[in-house]
Protein backbone atom coordinates (compact mmCIF):
# COMPACT_ATOMS: atom_id res chain seq x y z
CA UNK A 1 0.00 0.00 0.00
CA UNK A 2 2.80 2.42 0.94
CA UNK A 3 4.58 1.75 -2.36
CA UNK A 4 1.40 2.46 -4.34
CA UNK A 5 0.77 5.65 -2.35
CA UNK A 6 4.36 6.82 -2.82
CA UNK A 7 4.13 6.19 -6.54
CA UNK A 8 0.88 8.16 -6.77
CA UNK A 9 2.40 11.10 -4.89
CA UNK A 10 5.49 11.00 -7.11
CA UNK A 11 3.48 11.02 -10.32
CA UNK A 12 1.32 13.88 -9.02
CA UNK A 13 4.44 15.85 -8.16
CA UNK A 14 5.98 15.28 -11.59
CA UNK A 15 2.70 16.18 -13.32
CA UNK A 16 2.33 19.40 -11.35
CA UNK A 17 5.98 20.22 -12.03
CA UNK A 18 5.32 20.17 -15.77
CA UNK A 19 2.49 22.67 -15.35
CA UNK A 20 4.39 24.80 -12.83
CA UNK A 21 7.31 25.15 -15.26
CA UNK A 22 4.96 26.46 -17.95
CA UNK A 23 3.28 28.92 -15.55
CA UNK A 24 6.71 30.07 -14.37
CA UNK A 25 7.84 30.60 -17.95
CA UNK A 26 4.67 32.57 -18.75
CA UNK A 27 5.33 34.90 -15.84
CA UNK A 28 9.05 35.17 -16.59
CA UNK A 29 8.45 36.16 -20.22
CA UNK A 30 5.70 38.61 -19.20
CA UNK A 31 8.04 40.13 -16.62
CA UNK A 32 10.70 40.70 -19.26
CA UNK A 33 8.17 42.40 -21.55
CA UNK A 34 6.99 44.51 -18.61
CA UNK A 35 10.52 45.62 -17.77
CA UNK A 36 11.04 46.53 -21.43
CA UNK A 37 7.90 48.66 -21.27
CA UNK A 38 9.13 50.43 -18.13
CA UNK A 39 12.53 51.04 -19.69
CA UNK A 40 10.94 52.55 -22.78
CA UNK A 41 8.72 54.84 -20.69
CA UNK A 42 11.81 56.14 -18.86
CA UNK A 43 14.16 56.52 -21.84
CA UNK A 44 11.57 57.72 -24.37
CA UNK A 45 9.32 60.56 -23.20
CA UNK A 46 5.81 59.13 -23.58
CA UNK A 47 4.02 60.78 -20.69
CA UNK A 48 3.08 57.36 -19.28
CA UNK A 49 3.76 56.24 -15.73
CA UNK A 50 6.42 53.47 -15.59
CA UNK A 51 4.14 51.18 -13.57
CA UNK A 52 1.32 51.65 -16.06
CA UNK A 53 3.79 51.02 -18.88
CA UNK A 54 4.78 47.73 -17.21
CA UNK A 55 1.20 46.42 -17.28
CA UNK A 56 0.48 47.88 -20.70
CA UNK A 57 3.54 46.23 -22.25
CA UNK A 58 2.29 42.85 -21.02
CA UNK A 59 -1.36 43.31 -22.05
CA UNK A 60 -0.50 44.58 -25.53
CA UNK A 61 1.96 41.73 -26.13
CA UNK A 62 0.03 38.98 -24.37
CA UNK A 63 -0.16 36.54 -27.26
CA UNK A 64 3.47 37.04 -28.24
CA UNK A 65 4.42 36.39 -24.61
CA UNK A 66 2.32 33.22 -24.66
CA UNK A 67 3.93 31.89 -27.84
CA UNK A 68 7.45 32.57 -26.53
CA UNK A 69 6.59 30.97 -23.17
CA UNK A 70 5.30 27.83 -24.93
CA UNK A 71 8.51 27.36 -26.88
CA UNK A 72 10.67 28.11 -23.83
CA UNK A 73 8.68 25.68 -21.67
CA UNK A 74 9.00 22.96 -24.29
CA UNK A 75 12.78 23.40 -24.25
CA UNK A 76 12.69 23.05 -20.46
CA UNK A 77 10.70 19.82 -20.82
CA UNK A 78 13.32 18.42 -23.19
CA UNK A 79 16.05 19.32 -20.70
CA UNK A 80 14.05 17.75 -17.86
CA UNK A 81 13.68 14.57 -19.87
CA UNK A 82 17.42 14.39 -20.38
CA UNK A 83 18.06 14.90 -16.67
CA UNK A 84 15.65 12.04 -15.90
CA UNK A 85 17.25 9.97 -18.67
CA UNK A 86 13.80 9.56 -20.22
CA UNK A 87 13.26 11.48 -23.47
CA UNK A 88 9.77 12.95 -23.18
CA UNK A 89 9.20 13.32 -26.91
CA UNK A 90 9.53 9.57 -27.29
CA UNK A 91 6.39 9.17 -25.14
CA UNK A 92 4.18 11.36 -27.34
CA UNK A 93 1.67 9.31 -29.33
CA UNK A 94 0.82 10.43 -32.84
CA UNK A 95 -1.11 8.51 -35.48
CA UNK A 96 -2.50 9.39 -38.87
CA UNK A 97 -5.65 11.50 -38.55
CA UNK A 98 -8.15 10.30 -41.14
CA UNK A 99 -11.86 10.96 -41.35
CA UNK A 100 -12.46 8.50 -38.52
CA UNK A 101 -10.61 10.95 -36.26
CA UNK A 102 -11.30 14.35 -37.80
CA UNK A 103 -15.11 14.09 -38.07
CA UNK A 104 -15.78 12.92 -34.48
CA UNK A 105 -13.19 15.42 -33.20
CA UNK A 106 -15.14 18.23 -34.88
CA UNK A 107 -18.42 16.91 -33.47
CA UNK A 108 -16.93 16.81 -29.98
CA UNK A 109 -15.53 20.34 -30.34
CA UNK A 110 -18.85 21.79 -31.51
CA UNK A 111 -20.70 19.95 -28.74
CA UNK A 112 -18.29 21.26 -26.10
CA UNK A 113 -18.49 24.80 -27.47
CA UNK A 114 -22.29 24.73 -27.42
CA UNK A 115 -22.26 23.32 -23.89
CA UNK A 116 -19.91 26.10 -22.79
CA UNK A 117 -22.29 28.62 -24.35
CA UNK A 118 -25.14 27.24 -22.24
CA UNK A 119 -22.87 27.28 -19.20
CA UNK A 120 -22.02 30.94 -19.91
CA UNK A 121 -25.71 31.86 -19.82
CA UNK A 122 -26.42 29.86 -16.67
CA UNK A 123 -23.32 31.24 -14.91
CA UNK A 124 -24.86 34.70 -14.98
CA UNK A 125 -27.14 33.47 -12.20
CA UNK A 126 -24.25 32.22 -10.07
CA UNK A 127 -22.63 35.11 -8.24
CA UNK A 128 -19.14 33.65 -7.87
CA UNK A 129 -18.93 32.67 -11.54
CA UNK A 130 -20.39 35.96 -12.73
CA UNK A 131 -17.95 37.98 -10.61
CA UNK A 132 -15.07 35.86 -11.92
CA UNK A 133 -16.09 36.65 -15.49
CA UNK A 134 -16.56 40.36 -14.79
CA UNK A 135 -13.17 40.63 -13.08
CA UNK A 136 -11.32 38.90 -15.92
CA UNK A 137 -8.39 40.96 -17.28
CA UNK A 138 -9.07 42.81 -20.51
CA UNK A 139 -6.47 41.86 -23.12
CA UNK A 140 -8.26 43.41 -26.07
CA UNK A 141 -5.34 45.82 -26.43
CA UNK A 142 -3.21 42.94 -27.71
CA UNK A 143 -5.51 42.66 -30.75
CA UNK A 144 -5.67 46.35 -31.67
CA UNK A 145 -3.14 46.02 -34.50
CA UNK A 146 -3.15 43.64 -37.50
CA UNK A 147 -0.03 41.96 -36.13
CA UNK A 148 -1.66 41.55 -32.72
CA UNK A 149 -4.79 40.08 -34.29
CA UNK A 150 -2.75 37.57 -36.30
CA UNK A 151 -0.72 36.62 -33.21
CA UNK A 152 -3.92 36.13 -31.21
CA UNK A 153 -5.35 33.80 -33.86
CA UNK A 154 -2.09 31.88 -34.28
CA UNK A 155 -1.65 31.55 -30.53
CA UNK A 156 -5.25 30.63 -29.69
CA UNK A 157 -6.11 28.38 -32.63
CA UNK A 158 -2.76 26.76 -33.46
CA UNK A 159 -0.02 27.00 -30.83
CA UNK A 160 -2.15 26.75 -27.67
CA UNK A 161 -4.03 23.58 -28.73
CA UNK A 162 -0.82 21.88 -29.88
CA UNK A 163 1.21 22.83 -26.82
CA UNK A 164 -1.55 22.23 -24.27
CA UNK A 165 -2.35 18.79 -25.66
CA UNK A 166 1.33 17.86 -25.52
CA UNK A 167 1.57 19.21 -21.96
CA UNK A 168 -1.70 18.11 -20.36
CA UNK A 169 -2.39 14.91 -22.27
CA UNK A 170 1.02 13.90 -23.63
CA UNK A 171 3.00 14.62 -20.46
CA UNK A 172 0.62 15.06 -17.50
CA UNK A 173 -2.02 12.42 -18.30
CA UNK A 174 0.61 9.93 -19.45
CA UNK A 175 2.49 10.45 -16.19
CA UNK A 176 -0.68 10.06 -14.12
CA UNK A 177 -1.56 6.79 -15.83
CA UNK A 178 1.65 5.30 -14.45
CA UNK A 179 0.05 5.24 -11.00
CA UNK A 180 -3.70 5.74 -11.50
CA UNK A 181 -6.38 3.85 -13.42
CA UNK A 182 -7.31 5.52 -16.75
CA UNK A 183 -10.54 7.07 -15.42
CA UNK A 184 -8.78 8.57 -12.40
CA UNK A 185 -5.87 9.80 -14.53
CA UNK A 186 -8.28 11.53 -16.93
CA UNK A 187 -10.20 13.08 -14.03
CA UNK A 188 -7.12 14.35 -12.19
CA UNK A 189 -5.60 15.56 -15.47
CA UNK A 190 -8.79 17.51 -16.20
CA UNK A 191 -8.69 19.05 -12.72
CA UNK A 192 -5.12 20.21 -13.33
CA UNK A 193 -6.08 21.48 -16.79
CA UNK A 194 -8.99 23.44 -15.34
CA UNK A 195 -7.00 24.88 -12.45
CA UNK A 196 -4.25 26.02 -14.83
CA UNK A 197 -6.73 28.38 -16.51
CA UNK A 198 -6.80 30.49 -13.35
CA UNK A 199 -10.19 32.21 -13.34
CA UNK A 200 -13.02 30.28 -11.67
CA UNK A 201 -15.33 30.86 -14.65
CA UNK A 202 -12.77 29.41 -17.07
CA UNK A 203 -11.62 26.66 -14.72
CA UNK A 204 -15.10 25.13 -14.50
CA UNK A 205 -15.64 24.72 -18.23
CA UNK A 206 -11.95 23.93 -18.84
CA UNK A 207 -12.35 20.99 -16.45
CA UNK A 208 -15.30 19.71 -18.49
CA UNK A 209 -13.42 20.18 -21.79
CA UNK A 210 -10.37 18.55 -20.19
CA UNK A 211 -12.42 15.44 -19.45
CA UNK A 212 -13.43 15.21 -23.12
CA UNK A 213 -9.88 15.82 -24.38
CA UNK A 214 -8.40 13.35 -21.91
CA UNK A 215 -10.89 10.70 -22.95
CA UNK A 216 -10.11 11.40 -26.62
CA UNK A 217 -6.43 10.76 -26.01
CA UNK A 218 -7.07 7.61 -24.02
CA UNK A 219 -9.50 6.10 -26.53
CA UNK A 220 -7.52 6.92 -29.67
CA UNK A 221 -3.97 6.85 -28.27
CA UNK A 222 -3.40 9.79 -30.60
CA UNK A 223 -2.57 13.36 -29.60
CA UNK A 224 -3.84 14.62 -32.96
CA UNK A 225 -7.41 13.80 -31.92
CA UNK A 226 -7.28 16.16 -28.97
CA UNK A 227 -5.37 18.78 -30.96
CA UNK A 228 -8.04 18.88 -33.67
CA UNK A 229 -10.83 19.00 -31.08
CA UNK A 230 -9.01 21.73 -29.17
CA UNK A 231 -8.33 23.78 -32.32
CA UNK A 232 -11.94 23.67 -33.48
CA UNK A 233 -13.16 24.47 -29.97
CA UNK A 234 -10.92 27.54 -29.72
CA UNK A 235 -11.69 28.65 -33.27
CA UNK A 236 -15.46 28.58 -32.77
CA UNK A 237 -16.59 31.24 -30.37
CA UNK A 238 -20.16 31.38 -29.12
CA UNK A 239 -19.80 34.58 -27.11
CA UNK A 240 -22.90 35.93 -28.84
CA UNK A 241 -24.89 33.05 -27.35
CA UNK A 242 -24.63 34.81 -23.99
CA UNK A 243 -26.70 37.71 -25.38
CA UNK A 244 -29.60 35.42 -26.28
CA UNK A 245 -32.40 35.32 -23.66
CA UNK A 246 -31.78 32.24 -21.56
CA UNK A 247 -35.27 30.81 -21.82
CA UNK A 248 -35.75 27.25 -20.54
CA UNK A 249 -36.77 26.06 -24.02
CA UNK A 250 -33.67 27.54 -25.63
CA UNK A 251 -31.31 26.20 -22.97
CA UNK A 252 -32.90 22.77 -23.13
CA UNK A 253 -32.63 22.60 -26.92
CA UNK A 254 -29.01 23.82 -26.85
CA UNK A 255 -28.15 21.37 -24.07
CA UNK A 256 -29.72 18.42 -25.90
CA UNK A 257 -27.90 19.33 -29.12
CA UNK A 258 -24.59 19.68 -27.24
CA UNK A 259 -25.10 16.27 -25.59
CA UNK A 260 -26.01 14.70 -28.95
CA UNK A 261 -22.87 16.05 -30.60
CA UNK A 262 -20.61 14.94 -27.76
CA UNK A 263 -22.19 11.48 -27.49
CA UNK A 264 -22.10 10.89 -31.25
CA UNK A 265 -18.50 12.05 -31.54
CA UNK A 266 -17.44 10.02 -28.53
CA UNK A 267 -19.26 6.91 -29.75
CA UNK A 268 -17.58 7.25 -33.15
CA UNK A 269 -14.14 7.33 -31.52
CA UNK A 270 -15.00 4.41 -29.21
CA UNK A 271 -16.16 2.25 -32.12
CA UNK A 272 -12.89 3.03 -33.86
CA UNK A 273 -10.99 1.90 -30.77
CA UNK A 274 -12.92 -1.38 -30.61
CA UNK A 275 -12.16 -2.07 -34.27
CA UNK A 276 -8.44 -1.42 -33.73
CA UNK A 277 -8.32 -3.71 -30.71
CA UNK A 278 -10.15 -6.50 -32.51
Amino acid sequence: MSTTFSRAIRTLFVSLTYVALYIFMQNAVAFVFGLAGMYRSVTVPTGYDPIWSFDDAISTNLYLCTIIAMFAAFVLYLMLGRLRDRPLCGELRFRRAGESVIIPAVLLALGCRLAVGVYTILSQNVRALNESLENAPDYSGSMMTPTGLVLSLVSTVIFAPIFEEILFRGFVQTELMRAFPPSAAIFVGALIFGAAHGLLFQSVFAFFVGLVLGWCYYVTDNLLTGMITHMVFNATSLRTLATVPGTPAFLTAAGVLAAALIISGGAWLYVGRVRRVN
